[in-house]
């Protein structure tokens, strides 16, 4: 099929396309292609003249492009390293601070600071694709760090809020931009790239629930969360120093743009399901202790809960960027989508014994841990370059709300099922397949129309 003069004038600016047709390659595939319309090509050519570079295609490689995925990679080991060891926080203050506050109380600390970073990261991603990283990196740097210092001083309920408030105003600032950079320096092997930038949260995973444990016994509160203050400045020195974008600076565009995403289905599908998705998936993490103890564990194979969970995220980020590479985003990414709903209901929600409670830990640490590095990867591959934190961070934003409440309901769902989590389990495993369901139902419909076109054209041809 000949290609229209602006499409091949666009592989000239190294711009991906944006609304999805199919070719015959991925007839074969099952992929989809996309093409921008000629108003989005126009713009993306204006913006281009505006920087008076001929930026290329990503270079899938060099030292630029992997210094920059090894940094954000730092970002991610803090900010998700932390977010997702809240349980093992939440246990100390539950102890210490917050003796004799209720479980869902304490579940808003965690709920607020995950909503504040994907809520921030709309407003990041576009200062991210106006003017590059650099500034992002050190304004979070400084509110990660001083979030630590502020949770050293707190004995009261809100003080603690407040301190993590601003824990997640700083992760918001630097996440977008993280899982952004990779669309910016790799095409070919953006699977892998996403994956190295991803793993990072499943390290921090292992990393601070590891430190607060082992710091809690020998040293002071205040001490240990000082400690962790230096530790979170020194992670995120690279992100500050070798972190840059490859697309040169350039104006903000019109914020009538944020308009073009809301009209491609399989967008707003991703954007939505990834909202029910999302609502209830750091339940788990706040939780593994529970899970541990109602199956007979022991206490000091329960008190590494957390840490056996995010051990099994660290291998599921590991695995699945490779494994995109070679069988296709979005297949990974929806048997992600779905082994998390499945390993949830089976596993999180009766009682199934020592054996079972640490195959449920290690399992859902494996396929949510999937899910957090495609969902990057997926986006990216239905966005134009340009437009890639931009759509990140709409996606974030958008699934701020449900990410809020998710962990409160189920808190409260504890409360009701006599401490034990089957109502919290089912609430959970179900919002997660219905936004399994929903994220692919555009890419299931069109296997589904090109093999009823397939199956069409063999009976013509037996004819």
């Amino acid at each position: 099929m000949a290609r229209a003069p602006y499409d091949e004038k666009l592989d000239d600016y190294g711009l991906a396309p944006v609304r999805l047709t199919p070719s015959p390659r991925h007839h074969e595939e099952g992929y989809l292609s996309r093409q921008l319309s000629r108003e989005a090509f126009a713009e993306a050519e204006e913006a281009a003249r505006e920087t008076h570079t001929d930026i290329g295609p990503p270079p899938d490689g060099g030292v630029a492009a992997w210094s920059a995925v090894a940094a954000a990679s730092c970002v991610l080991l803090v900010v998700f390293g932390f977010s997702t060891s809240m349980g093992q926080l939440q246990a100390y203050y539950l102890e210490n601070q917050l003796r004799g506050q209720s479980k869902a109380d304490v579940a808003w600390l965690g709920s607020i600071q995950s909503m504040l970073i994907y809520m921030g990261s709309l407003f990041a991603g576009r200062v991210f694709d106006a003017y590059g990283p650099e500034r992002l990196m050190w304004a979070g740097t400084v509110l990660l760090t001083s979030s630590f210092i502020a949770m050293a001083f707190c004995t009261q309920y809100w003080h603690l809020i407040l301190a993590h408030m601003l824990f997640g105003i700083g992760g918001g600032t630097v996440y977008s931009p993280s899982t952004s950079i990779s669309g910016h320096w790799f095409a070919r092997r953006r699977g892998t790239a996403v994956s190295v930038v991803i793993t990072g949260a499943g390290l921090g995973g292992i990393v601070y629930p590891l430190l607060m444990r082992e710091m809690f016994v020998r040293l002071s509160f205040r001490n240990t969360l000082f400690v962790l203050a230096g530790f979170t400045f020194m992670a995120m020195i690279p992100a500050c120093t070798i972190m840059h974008a490859r697309l040169p600076r350039r104006k903000p565009p019109p914020w009538s743009i944020f308009k073009e995403p809301w009209k491609e289905a399989p967008y707003v599908c991703l954007v939505i399901g990834a909202a029910v998705w999302l609502t209830n998936v750091f339940t788990p993490y706040f939780n593994a202790p529970l899970l541990a103890a109602t199956n007979r564990l022991s206490p000091k194979i329960t008190s590494y809960a957390v840490l056996i969970l995010q051990c099994g995220s660290f291998v599921g980020r590991i695995l699945v960027g490779p494994l995109a590479d070679r069988v296709g985003v979005w297949s990974v990414f929806g048997a992600m989508s779905f082994l998390s709903s499945l390993f949830v209901l089976a596993l999180w929600t009766g009682n199934v014994g020592p054996g079972g409670a640490i195959a449920g830990l290690v399992l859902f640490g494996m396929s949510s841990g999937g899910w957090m590095t495609m969902v990057t990867a997926a986006t990216s591959a239905i966005s134009p370059v340009t437009q890639i934190g931009m759509r990140i961070g709409m996606l974030w934003t958008f699934a701020a709300i449900p990410n809020l409440v998710g962990p409160v309901i189920s808190g409260a769902l504890i409360g009701v099922a006599g401490g034990k989590f089957i109502y919290a389990g089912l609430f959970t495993g179900l919002m997660m397949f219905v936004g399994s369901a929903i994220m692919v139902s555009p890419h299931t419909v069109t296997w589904w129309r090109q093999r009823k076109m397939k199956d069409g054209e063999s009976i013509n041809t037996n004819i």
